[in-house]
């Protein structure tokens, strides 16, 4: 596996490692949350795509910290549908 630790960035509300990931068909980065270990690896081509995201996009992706509880259901249908807290109206 080829990895190597470029960054790692955090706040008071999140604590990511980054990584540049040689070890699939192209390099990719690789974003850890330190508190769950859950990661993603992102490509040129979803990085390219980041940048074109409007802000209510952003907004939309806010799923940690105090915003952990409104989640999206990521069922293998692909229909995603919002999920409430227990207790939580919908």
């Amino acid at each position: 596996m080829r990895r190597s630790r470029l960054a790692e960035l955090g706040n008071e509300f999140a604590v990511v490692h980054i990584s540049l990931d040689e070890s699939g068909n192209g390099p990719r980065l690789l974003v850890e949350d330190a508190e769950t270990g859950d990661h993603i690896f992102l490509t040129p081509l979803e990085l390219a795509s980041l940048c074109l995201a409007t802000p209510q996009d952003r907004t939309d992706w806010l799923r940690v910290g105090a915003y952990r509880d409104e989640r999206r259901d990521r069922s293998v249908d692909g229909h995603a549908s919002e999920t409430h807290a227990p207790g939580e109206q919908a």
